[in-house]
């Protein structure tokens, strides 16, 4: 989805935005894949009313929404070679992310993962920008087969990610460098008055909405 707009309010890679849809109580939370002036990108999977209503949409549609949202990520600890780490929907965030890395002349790594060749998307995006691209497949339909683990590059400074929860622990075990990972999490405000998406962490509870999505690895609780 490309929106047209004021994309000012969009200031780091992994901030999110909230879409207000006619019929629907709550909002619908949905990572920057990028912003081009006034152009705004919108990667999602259709996953329930809010998704199938907006892939229903004809161009033209006009959308109240929220721009801005959480703290996105920190681009300082970076190093001369990060590594991103994307799986299925956490993909589009890193895509905004590796331009700005690239800009600043670090060499990117990319790793993106899927469970099948059906879902791959963005791989030529990202090869096109000039990261080092590698994919995975869990059925080994496209790419490596296996896991984003299966895959991790020598030599990477630091680390971000964005993807589901057992791709996180995973990913814990076997990253050897400190790192940032994005959440994906039911929202209820979108900006932080709700309480809602609340997670303790080792430096107190924290708002997935506000005072993430991203959260350093240093001070996450993984439960067992």
């Amino acid at each position: 989805m490309i929106l047209s707009g004021d994309t000012s309010g969009i200031k780091n890679p992994g901030e999110f935005v909230n879409i207000k849809l006619d019929g629907l109580y709550l909002r619908r939370p949905i990572s920057v894949c990028d912003v081009e002036g006034d152009k705004l990108t919108l990667i999602y999977k259709v996953i329930g009313k809010g998704t199938e209503a907006m892939s229903e949409m004809s161009e033209g549609t006009e959308l109240m929404i929220l721009t801005g949202l959480g703290n996105g990520y920190d681009l300082t600890p970076a190093g001369d070679s990060p590594l991103l780490v994307g799986g299925g929907v956490g993909v589009p965030p890193m895509y905004l992310l590796a331009k700005r890395l690239l800009a600043q002349g670090k060499r990117v790594s990319v790793v993106l993962g899927f469970n099948t060749e059906d879902e791959v998307f963005y791989e030529d995006e990202f090869k096109a920008l000039g990261c080092d691209v590698a994919v995975t497949t869990v059925d080994g339909s496209h790419g490596i087969k296996g896991f984003v683990t299966d895959a991790l590059p020598d030599g990477y400074s630091y680390f971000y990610t964005c993807g589901p929860m057992p791709m996180f622990r995973a990913l814990n075990k076997a990253v050897k460098t400190s790192g940032q990972f994005s959440f994906e999490e039911r929202m209820g405000c979108g900006f932080g008055a709700c309480m809602g998406c609340s997670c303790k962490t080792l430096t107190g509870y924290k708002r997935i909405c506000k005072d993430g999505p991203v959260l350093k690895r240093e001070e996450i609780l993984w439960a067992d």
